[in-house]
């Protein structure tokens, strides 16, 4: 008798512990899902991963509003692919400024808020294609980027 309910025992705690697995599994796909993850690893900001999350939108959009918005991107992709290059060259300088002996405060502040810079020259070069970029989309191309990026 007494192993009858040490068996029983065990199988509802397997059977707790499955829907636990499935539930935390599908929370965190779900999370994935729902910030428009689609499996790629977002990792550091860079003009491959910029181009791998773009790609993402591409393939969701209809064919001419993707070719349309890759064309855009390729007319900016020297210049965005400079100011990437700028804000890796103020983080750099950042790591200098904290690796100097002695620290200085000043040079460490000048180097920060160049990169700060740097950052906010990178964001409104990419966003200023995007600006452009939307109006010209199909009411489809708009939608798709409705919910991708902007559902409530």
């Amino acid at each position: 008798m007494m192993a009858r309910r040490w068996i029983t025992f065990l199988g509802a705690a397997l059977v707790v512990s499955l829907a636990l697995n499935l539930f935390f599994g599908g929370v965190l796909v779900g999370h994935r899902v729902g910030q428009g993850g689609g499996g790629l690893p977002d990792g550091p900001m860079n003009p491959a991963n910029l181009k791998l999350r773009m790609e993402r939108v591409f393939r969701a959009l209809p064919d001419n509003d993707a070719t349309m918005m890759r064309g855009l991107f390729e007319a900016e992709r020297a210049d965005i692919a400079g100011r990437f290059q700028a804000l890796q060259d103020s983080r750099r300088a950042i790591g200098a400024a904290l690796k100097a002996a002695p620290f200085d405060p000043a040079a460490f502040t000048v180097a920060y808020e160049a990169m700060q810079a740097r950052s906010q020259e990178l964001q409104a070069a990419i966003h200023g294609v995007i600006k452009a970029a939307i109006p010209q989309l199909s009411a489809e191309g708009r939608a798709v980027i409705l919910e991708r990026r902007w559902r409530q």
